[in-house]
């Protein structure tokens, strides 16, 4: 399962990498469409204040004088895009009209200038061409602007607008292409796995994404196929269950029958009805033990010293070994801690120890082994017995798994190595099997070392 451990994933940042190009994106356009409008309209302004206008004023003043040049100034003859001031020695316009604040200084300064600044044959550069009237009074003529607007047009405006819209609506795209569609995609795969086709997976190239939602695709699969695991187990046990009890009742009704047909059971008889009891019993014990393992709430979590655990299992099975003529040998080192269920620990240990003392040869040893390294207690119980093919070392620990051709087989219910791989694993710890140099098969449980404070 794959964990995303930054406080920001990658999904955070691509779709906040989606939004700061589309803002740097608008503000870029902007500045240039102000740039471009302003530019277009003070073009406009500087070809109207080089061009004739100042010269037919100029010309009107000569013929007609100021009262002449007030009536052109009311004219028609003046643009509307434009407000031409005519400025006395003084600033003030002939007309009496306030020149805008925000030109009033630069007016006074820069166009008009104070008189006293022409000295000898020296002129200062004026930013406004002059008027010289009939009687020698000079005049500025100043145009201005009527405005600059901001953003030009309506029809600009609108096509601002229009880029916008179509900034926002591509950015808006990619964030549902990253977000929205892959979204879909895995609900969909959700609501086949609700209707029950168990094989539903999110998309492959969903799966390998490397951010958030590829990664809760790749747990969506890994979920499903855990699923799909888990019922054909369900269904292989159910099956593997009734063949189990299948057997032994019809033993035990055909021995009924047969005790049915005469006045009293034979002593063999009534051993053998017993047997196959006792049989049944032993496989609805294995098969609740097997599915409580399931919930681990159920287990009880004590502190344990294993090495006392092992010690004891061992006394007790020493009788089932001495039966079979084997030696069975314990070694454990210093004190092994865990936490866990001990009577699931014990239940786990017996079935691999049980193995073990069945499957040895006749005078050969059993070798049980307990050591701590690190973190992590190791326990190796090796026997002497015929082993299994390699290909079939992992499949022993699946639920009434038997290997073809072993002697002793029948006499378990299947459900042992099955039963100790959850008990281990349910415990943190893992179980596995390896082939014996010599013959023989090895089993090693690993279990974490209690922390003690």
């Amino acid at each position: 399962m794959r964990m995303v451990n930054l406080p920001f994933g990658r999904l955070y940042w691509r779709i906040a990498l989606y939004i700061s190009a589309a803002l740097a994106a608008f503000v870029l356009l902007g500045i240039v469409s102000v740039v471009l409008v302003a530019s277009i309209q003070l073009e406009n302004y500087i070809t109207i204040r080089q061009g004739p206008l100042g010269q037919e004023a100029a010309t009107v003043l000569s013929a007609e004088g100021e009262a002449g040049l007030q009536r052109w100034l009311r004219s028609t003859a003046v643009p509307r895009d434009v407000t031409v001031f005519v400025l006395d020695s003084g600033s003030r316009d002939i007309l009496e009209r306030e020149i805008p604040s925000e030109y009033e200084e630069f007016v006074r300064a820069s166009v008009v200038g104070p008189p006293e600044s022409a000295v000898g044959n020296y002129r200062p550069v004026r930013l406004a061409p002059q008027l010289i009237g009939p009687d020698g009074a000079v005049y500025a003529f100043l145009v201005l602007p009527s405005a600059i607007k901001l953003w030009g047009s309506a029809a600009t405006v609108l096509g601002l607008v229009l880029v916008a819209l179509l900034v926002i609506g591509s950015v808006a795209g990619l964030i549902a292409r990253t977000v929205g569609r892959p979204v879909g995609e895995l609900q969909a795969a959700v609501r086949e796995l609700a209707r029950g086709r168990i094989e539903a997976r999110a998309p492959a190239a969903l799966a390998a994404r490397r951010d958030e939602i590829g990664a809760l695709a790749a747990d969506f699969n890994s979920m499903a196929k855990q699923f799909e695991v888990l019922l054909a187990e369900r269904q292989q046990l159910m099956a593997e269950l009734s063949h189990e009890l299948r057997s032994p009742l019809a033993r035990l009704q055909a021995a009924i029958a047969l005790a049915g047909q005469r006045p009293g059971a034979s002593p063999a008889e009534l051993e053998r009805m017993e047997r196959e009891i006792r049989r049944m019993n032993r496989v609805i014990g294995d098969l609740l033990r097997f599915s409580r393992l399931g919930a681990a709430a159920s287990i009880a979590r004590r502190l344990i010293r294993l090495e006392h655990l092992i010690r004891e299992l061992g006394r007790d099975e020493q009788i089932e070994a001495s039966a079979r003529q084997c030696e069975l040998r314990i070694t454990t080192a210093g004190a092994l801690p865990v936490v866990g269920d001990p009577d699931l620990l014990r239940s786990g240990l017996e079935n691999i120890l049980r193995n073990a003392i069945r499957y040895t040869r006749t005078g050969a040893a059993v070798d049980v082994e307990a050591r701590q390294a690190g973190d992590r207690i190791t326990v190796t119980i090796a026997d002497h017995g015929p082993g299994v093919p390699k290909d079939l070392l992992d499949r022993i620990f699946e639920p009434y798994f038997r290997v073809t051709g072993m002697a002793g087989d029948s006499e378990g219910t299947g459900l042992g190595l099955a039963i100790a791989r959850r008990v281990f694993e349910a415990h943190g710890g893992s179980v596995r099997a390896e082939l014996r140099e010599g013959g023989g098969l090895t089993m090693t449980v690993q279990l974490p070392v209690a922390v003690l404070n």
